[in-house]
This record gives C-alpha cells, sequence and structure tokens, in this order.
C-alpha cells in the first residue's frame, strides 16, 4: 500500500489517470481533507476532472497546473497559488479562495463561482473570466493594485487602470460602478 508521500508524489504525475487513482486513494483515507495536502507544490499537474470535494488546498501551488473540469466543490483554497493555472468549467460551489492568487487564470465556462469569491482573491490580473472575457479591474483586489502601484501605474486615473488592465476604459468603468462587493483594501 503506498505511502502518503508516494501518493502526492503520484498526484504530480504528468499522467492524468495516475494523478487521479492517487487523488481517490488519499480520499479513501482521509488525507485530501485533513491538511496533508496544504503547501504542496502541484506546479504543472494534469489534474483534469479530479474530483478534489472537501478538499483542504490552502497555500497549494498550482502555477500552470491544468484543473480543468474538476470539482472544487467546498475545497479549501485559501492563499493557494493559481497563477496561470487552466480551470476552465471547474465547479467551484462554495469553495473558499480567499487570498488565492488567480493571476492569469483561465476560468472560462467556471460554475457555481460567486462575486463573494471572486472579490476574496488576492489576484485576478490577466484572468479570463467565466463568460470569456478578460478580468476588468472591478474587485479592486490588493495583489492587483500592489502590482499595478509597483509598475508605476496611477491607480486613480481610470484611463490608466484601464490600460493596466488591457480593457477599455468603458468596460473599466463598467466594472468600478458594479453593485459587486469589493475587496478590502
Amino acid at each position: 500500500m503506498p505511502t502518503k508521500t508516494e501518493l502526492i508524489n503520484k498526484i504530480w504525475s504528468q499522467e492524468n489517470k495516475y494523478s487521479l487513482q492517487a487523488i481517490e486513494e488519499m480520499r479513501v483515507r482521509n488525507w485530501l481533507s485533513d491538511g496533508s495536502l496544504r503547501g504542496v507544490a502541484f506546479c504543472q499537474a494534469q489534474l483534469q476532472s479530479a474530483d478534489l470535494t472537501n478538499a483542504d488546498l490552502c497555500e497549494v501551488d498550482f502555477h500552470q497546473a491544468s484543473l480543468d473540469f474538476a470539482n472544487l466543490s467546498g475545497a479549501k483554497l485559501n492563499s493557494a497559488k493559481l497563477n496561470r493555472a487552466s480551470l476552465q468549467g471547474v465547479n467551484f460551489d462554495h469553495a473558499d479562495l480567499t487570498f488565492a492568487d488567480m493571476h492569469k487564470v483561465n476560468l472560462r465556462g467556471a460554475r457555481n463561482l460567486c462575486e463573494q469569491q471572486l472579490a476574496s482573491v488576492s489576484h485576478l490580473f490577466g484572468a479570463m473570466m467565466p463568460d470569456g472575457k478578460p478580468y476588468d479591474g472591478r474587485y479592486n483586489l490588493p495583489g492587483d493594485l500592489g502590482q499595478a502601484k509597483w509598475a508605476r501605474v496611477d491607480v486613480n486615473n481610470p484611463k490608466a487602470m484601464a490600460d493596466f488592465y488591457g480593457v477599455s476604459l468603458d468596460t473599466y468603468l463598467a466594472g468600478q460602478n458594479t453593485a459587486a462587493p469589493k475587496a478590502a483594501a
């Protein structure tokens, strides 16, 4: 019977079927929800269609991972690094995305992803949203604003911010005027 470390290494496999088998074995042993995966690096992992329901994935590094059509219902993704990950069609029902880094993620077709979840992440700069449109800056996320300031963008200038996000001024202003909840600065 494989050890916890062996299963974690198998999840990182570039072969999706081996990753899925390891995830199911970890679920059987209750290692998905007990914190065993906290802080683990799964950069570029192939986790398409993975069932990560209720998994504790806090601080996990999914940089450039493919999680297309995965089930992240109820998953804890606090401070997870999802930058440049592909999350097409992912089910985010009740997932906790607080302070998750979603810089340049692909969220096309993501399901059950609400405004409050998106407003709680740290970064969405460069993200492709569920509707297939680029993120327009509407949540004024602290990580995005910090990146803009670092790039010497005047965050109080709507035209400069629209250019920063790569959207039209009208699109940026429309996002700023939505009733969506704003993240704390």
